[in-house]
């Protein structure tokens, strides 16, 4: 009987030492930050204040070479699914509010690999992943908690859009926060989420933060617009809000110190795109109103104001030294500001220039957790924790940048050429590369390496590297499935709207 006991008690402490073991993740997505919106890549061009995510950075290693995809949701789903939006039909643009379409049930979510394996989980912020059934909300996606709003681009104090409340905590709906600003109700909902942590420190927690900040509508607390007065306009406005994320950035790490949880945890931070030009035209669910915006559809993005306020589009954000804003395939609206923390073995305060994208996270995080993919649908995403720990090379070779289905009739907001691929270094942007529509007459190369701001066209001078690539993006584009739109929206559930009192989003098939 005692060695039964014993051998139960050792079973128990290897179980409590291996949850212990576990390092705990923060995934911190922030919605239309430039990539000069931030002081860790160009401390002297840039004019916002994020001191926490600076010193953080600073700790950690900045990604100047990371990818993500041109505008929200298909950033998001690269994330959660580790796979590549060309796969499930996500491509041509985001989710709208009305449609009956959501990530498909058999895209397993990074949340469910890590739940798998132990974690407790929670996500606060913005889903944008859709939610017209309940199988499709997050706490049925692998989330243990769930705060926030299912949509995007929300009244930053009413969390109201077109007519409904979306403001949720635990899938359903939460009507007592009209008024709070929204970074600060998710900045006191993670420090209280660390706490409670904190206090079982025998079992590891996944955090998934998008926050809303800092796309439009451009509002901000007057707290925070007075840091700069020298300012004027959006610029200031939406700097203004930058640093209302980052205040709220420093009091998720305050909670951590006070827990004694920092040493454990790693932290991963992102923008889902680049910065916008002018307004992010999807808030207004009208793709058409991207040709009133003054974008030049044939040629390069507007360039950025030099002016008073300085490398910023008309939305107040900036991609400097990059070309291209939300919404573009150039740089600006794919290379993201990103940085990771907490990685044993990371150099602090280094920085990596590898080929990566938001679809690396997944396989690299549940790696880290000691999980596997196995149930997973073939991933797209590497495990980079070796490339980020030795500083070896990323173990990409090429990256489908976005393959836009430009020739079906079908809703795109992607603005400008439509078609982006890297292979090694070069990259190429085409205006249209789809099924019947493959013309390469307008083929733009660029080394993204040498020349990130993408200013020397190479094309005429390198036709074998140009062709080269267009081989591999003929390969991407084979097994790229159609838009969503075009044969998998769940038409018998039609179009949702507001519903219920006080009117608000939620469910309805």
């Amino acid at each position: 009987m005692a060695i039964v006991k014993m051998a139960a008690l050792v079973a128990l402490c290897s179980l409590f030492s291996a949850s212990a073991s576990k390092p705990n993740i923060i995934l911190i997505v922030a919605d239309d930050l430039g990539y000069n919106d931030v002081g860790f890549h160009n401390p002297n061009y840039t004019h916002t204040h994020t001191p926490n995510l600076n010193a953080l950075a600073a700790k950690g290693m900045v990604l100047t070479n990371h990818h993500v995809q041109p505008f929200c949701s298909p950033t998001r789903a690269c994330l959660m699914t580790g796979r590549h939006v060309l796969r499930y039909g996500l491509q041509n643009t985001v989710i709208w509010p009305q449609d009956p379409w959501a990530i498909p049930a058999n895209e397993t979510m990074l949340a469910q690999n890590l739940k798998d394996v132990g974690y407790y989980t929670a996500y606060y912020g913005k889903w944008h992943l859709g939610f017209y059934k309940k199988e499709f909300l997050p706490m049925n996606r692998g989330y243990d908690e769930q705060y926030g709003y299912y949509l995007g681009g929300e009244d930053y104090f009413t969390h109201e859009r077109n007519g409904g409340l979306d403001w949720h905590r635990n899938d359903t709906l939460c009507t007592n926060e009209n008024g709070t600003y929204s970074a600060d109700l998710l900045g006191a909902a993670t420090v209280d989420y660390v706490m409670r942590m904190g206090a079982t420190p025998d079992r590891p927690f996944f955090l998934y933060l998008p926050f809303q900040s800092v796309h439009s509508p451009l509002e901000a607390l007057p707290e925070d617009l007075v840091l700069y007065p020298n300012l004027k306009g959006n610029v200031q406005t939406r700097s203004a809000m930058v640093t209302a994320m980052d205040r709220n950035v420093g009091k998720m790490l305050d909670a951590l110190d006070k827990t004694n949880q920092m040493s454990n945890t790693i932290i991963v931070f992102t923008a889902d795109n680049g910065a916008p030009y002018g307004d992010a035209y999807d808030t207004f669910d009208d793709p058409e109103r991207s040709s009133t915006l003054g974008f030049d559809k044939d040629n390069k993005p507007p360039p950025a104001d030099e002016g008073p306020n300085g490398r910023c589009g008309n939305g107040g954000g900036s991609n400097y030294p990059l070309i291209g804003w939300k919404h573009y395939v150039f740089e600006g609206g794919v290379r993201s500001a990103a940085f990771v923390y907490g990685i044993p073995g990371v150099a602090p305060g280094s920085f990596h220039h590898g080929l990566f994208h938001a679809v690396d996270w997944l396989p690299t995080l549940v790696g880290l957790a000691g999980g596997d993919t196995t149930k997973n649908l073939p991933l797209d995403g590497k495990d980079i924790s070796q490339a980020l720990k030795d500083g070896s090379g990323s173990p990409h070779t090429e990256l489908p940048v976005q393959i836009t289905a430009c020739d079906v009739g079908l809703q795109s907001i992607v603005d400008g050429p439509q078609t982006a691929m890297i292979v090694g270094d070069m990259k190429v942007i085409l205006g249209c590369y789809w099924r019947n529509s493959k013309n390469t007459s307008d083929a733009q190369l660029y080394n993204i390496t040498a020349d990130p701001s993408e200013s020397n066209d190479l094309a005429a001078s390198m036709p074998d590297q140009l062709n080269a690539v267009i081989a591999r993006l003929a390969y991407w584009e084979s097994v790229s499935v159609d838009p969503y739109a075009a044969h998998a929206k769940d038409t018998a559930c039609g179009n949702g709207k507001p519903q219920g009192t006080p009117p608000h989003w939620d469910t309805w098939c």
